[in-house]
């Protein structure tokens, strides 16, 4: 059998590629879906043995497609194979290939379809009202009517909300946190309020491409209304659709410089923009490297400059870091497809924490932070997770409502 999609894209000598290592198995901080389920085919190797046995016909379609299809959207897409492989298989972009390949044999799980759905009828992931965007959280913003003057303004820096930091409320607090920054910069951007859609990353994950080109082309004309010339998102995931996706699986171009969060605030203290910080934050964190910030897009010292310039802050590494740091679950839509898997994967994650001596546990992630502070007490921690744009707000000196409901004491 042939899988058209990875000839189109130039891949489908992959499956031929590996080396069978089984690096992706063992290797430091390497695939935590074979690590929860011990089974090979949810391991890179095995993904690649099964699909190479389909194409030579060594096995039915029968035999082994639904397998395939299984240990396909059963992985986070987290790249810990991709980090480890010895012969540079693109793991990533492989497998979300073949899930668009899966979707167009109608063997999409059932789930996804839902949440879908949901999608299309609202515009955002959450299945929130639009007007949740602004209205659901601004009132927690210490100056509510600043914040809705920048909606749909003409401005040349736009602040890319994304959808888990616009309607929930631990992420929402990286939300309040940045344009509060931006506004002591004295930052002049735009927002979309309403307008802004879901960038589609959760759709392109799935293989939904056409719903993912949908989302974007809308965003992209908005912002082009709008004279935008740079986006600054705190989601790495909705950066690296921006950055990247829309240009490499979409086929989408845009005229847009695309800049990542954590970027944006090391930008700032290396201009002396934020110098004169307002307070030391007596703090011990930790710091956990979002598997789309960190090993999908590169972004590792960028929050770690930051972390070094806030004062009274002490720092410690967790055992799995950097390139190997463990995905926290979240990745992937793993949890619209089975959130019991990642909350097993999540348990590897909380160890890891676990292991350090940090009162919080800092990210550059809005998904991972929400996950994290979710999961934490559950498994009787007594650490919050927090985003690294909040702890840069309360170093400058800012408090606000929901900061205090989000994290009560």
């Amino acid at each position: 059998m042939r899988f058209p999609l990875l000839e189109k894209h130039g891949l489908q000598d992959m499956p031929f590629t590996c080396a069978q290592c089984s690096f992706c198995q063992v290797g430091h901080g390497s695939c935590p879906t074979y690590k929860v389920k011990r089974l090979d085919s949810y391991s890179g190797k095995g993904k690649m043995l099964l699909a190479r046995a389909l194409v030579q016909g060594r096995i039915e379609p029968s035999e082994g497609l639904e397998g395939l299809r299984d240990a396909i959207f059963g992985c986070t897409l987290c790249g810990g194979c991709e980090e480890v492989c010895q012969v540079d298989i693109p793991f990533v972009k492989l497998y979300k290939l073949m899930r668009a390949e899966f979707r167009k044999r109608g063997m999409w799980p059932k789930n996804l379809e839902a949440a879908r759905d949901t999608l299309l009828k609202t515009n955002n992931i959450q299945g929130q009202s639009q007007s949740d965007r602004i209205d659901g959280w601004s009132y927690w913003h210490p100056d509510e009517e600043l914040v809705r003057s920048k909606i749909g303004r003409k401005a040349k820096t736009a602040f890319f909300f994304g959808c888990a930091s616009s309607f929930k409320a631990v992420p929402i607090q990286a939300t309040i946190a940045t344009t509060l920054i931006m506004d002591k910069v004295q930052q002049d951007y735009t927002i979309l309020g309403e307008d802004e859609w879901c960038c589609g990353a959760p759709m392109l994950m799935t293989g939904d491409f056409d719903t993912a080109r949908k989302l974007a082309a809308h965003n992209i004309e908005k912002y082009k209304a709008l004279g935008v010339e740079r986006i600054v998102t705190n989601c790495p995931g909705c950066y690296k659709m921006w950055a990247h996706e829309y240009h490499e699986l979409l086929n989408i171009e845009h005229p847009f410089e695309i800049e990542y969060g954590a970027r944006y605030l090391a930008d700032l203290f290396d201009s002396g923009k934020l110098n004169n910080l307002g307070r030391h934050t007596e703090t011990s964190i930790t710091f956990h490297d979002g598997c789309d910030a960190g090993r999908n897009s590169g972004f590792f010292e960028e929050p770690r400059k930051v972390i070094e310039n806030l004062p009274g802050v002490s720092f410690e590494e967790l055992p799995h870091n950097k390139n190997n740091c463990f995905c926290c679950g979240s990745g992937g839509v793993l949890r619209a497809i089975d959130n019991e898997f990642a909350l097993k994967i999540n348990q590897l994650k909380l160890k890891d924490i676990e292991q350090t001596s940090a009162e919080q546990v800092i990210s550059a992630c809005p998904s991972c932070v929400d996950f994290m502070q979710d999961q934490l007490p559950q498994a009787g921690s007594g650490k919050k997770s927090k985003d690294l744009a909040v702890l840069v707000a309360e170093a400058l000196g800012f408090s606000w409502d929901g900061l205090k409901e989000a994290y009560p004491q």
